[in-house]
């Protein structure tokens, strides 16, 4: 992961990190591993190019996936950074975040992946698709809503 840097407030920091799954890079990389191995020990010359170009298209897709973005939680505010050569930030204030869920299929919990949506006031559903530690993610947020949780349980 590529960390991103950000101007952080006088009172502000980082309380957690994280970016998109690598799981698509993998895939790509073992298929092209594959395709190579399959190439080198024969077949059709023509077809193995295909099948090898397919496969270096797939991870490098897969490693732009996994490095373009990046997400991170402070005191204050959910920052999205995204790019290479220019970043766009875009910042959710903290105190606008009402709900955070986690969806996770079962190979995204093997994975440690899942889908992030946030609900709140002033910002449309924002739904992170694919996010790494997604139930870490969603947890660091929801310690930031509940600031003071003595009062709901005690009498």
């Amino acid at each position: 992961m590529v960390k991103k840097k950000i101007q952080l407030d006088s009172e502000e920091e980082i309380l957690f990190r994280s970016c998109k799954h690598p799981a698509m890079f993998y895939g790509g990389v073992f298929y092209l591993t594959y395709m190579i191995v399959v190439g080198i020990s024969g077949g059709n010359p023509i077809a193995n190019t295909i099948f090898i170009s397919a496969g270096a298209i797939w991870t490098l897709f897969g490693l732009i996936k996994w490095t373009y973005t990046e997400y991170i939680l402070t005191n204050k505010r959910l920052v999205v950074v995204s790019g290479y050569f220019y970043l766009r930030a875009e910042s959710i204030p903290i105190d606008k975040i009402e709900h955070v869920t986690v969806y996770q299929t079962l190979t995204d919990k093997w994975w440690n992946k899942g889908i992030l949506t946030l609900f709140g006031i002033g910002i449309q559903k924002k739904r992170i698709k694919g996010l790494k530690n997604a139930e870490d993610f969603r947890d660091a947020v929801h310690s930031q809503l509940s600031v003071d949780p003595e009062p709901y349980f005690s009498n």
